[in-house]
């Protein structure tokens, strides 16, 4: 089974996955949708730089891809690190929207 079929998989179950690139860098993300020749993958950022946490979609070159692996018990910690960051970036917002009401 080479790597395309099992991105394939994991995208059906919307899994987290750990992608290793050749340079020995990787990067840790949902996968969204497995294209022709990308992966799309969403993460939330790194856990030894919290500072720096974002939310991004990636697209991912097939052939920058060394290896991936799924880890649940790694990724249902990820997952519950990148709704928290959703849900504070929804509340500021909504703090936003009502600094102006207070206002007036």
């Amino acid at each position: 089974m080479n790597i395309k079929t099992r991105l394939e998989r994991a995208a059906e179950s919307k899994q987290w996955i750990k992608v290793y690139f050749h340079d020995a860098s990787g990067i840790v993300g949902k996968v969204i949708k497995v294209g022709q020749d990308y992966v799309e993958l969403e993460s939330y950022g790194y856990d030894d730089s919290p500072q720096s946490r974002n939310f991004a979609k990636n697209l991912i070159p097939l052939s920058f891809i060394k290896m991936f692996t799924v880890e649940s018990s790694n990724f249902a910690e990820a997952e519950r690190k990148r709704l928290e960051y959703l849900s504070l970036l929804e509340h500021s917002i909504i703090e936003a929207v009502a600094e102006p009401e207070n206002k007036a």
